[in-house]
């Protein structure tokens, strides 16, 4: 069976992602850009600049839905408070 290649979602190298080294038991960190994972720990968390980024966007993206559902709601309750009152 061949050896598992854990890659980097963030470095191309040679057209393909670039493979990681391992760096203890499990983990494994890019030479690239510094990404750390560690396949058999979902709830692993990587603190390179890249993923601090990607999770900033995300963190933009969650609250500017929250902010759009929130503003939905108001006006739909402004809308029905409009509509009782005739």
């Amino acid at each position: 069976m061949l050896p598992e290649i854990v890659r980097c979602p963030y470095c191309v190298e040679g057209g393909c992602f670039r493979p990681m080294l391992q760096q203890s038991q499990g983990s494994y960190v890019c030479v690239g850009c510094g990404h750390t994972t560690a396949p058999a720990d979902p709830y692993a968390k990587c603190t390179c600049r890249r993923c601090h980024a990607m999770n900033q966007v995300a963190s933009r993206c969650r609250n500017g839905e929250e902010s759009r559902r929130y503003s939905a709601d108001a006006l739909a309750l402004l809308a029905y408070d409009q509509v009782s009152r005739y």
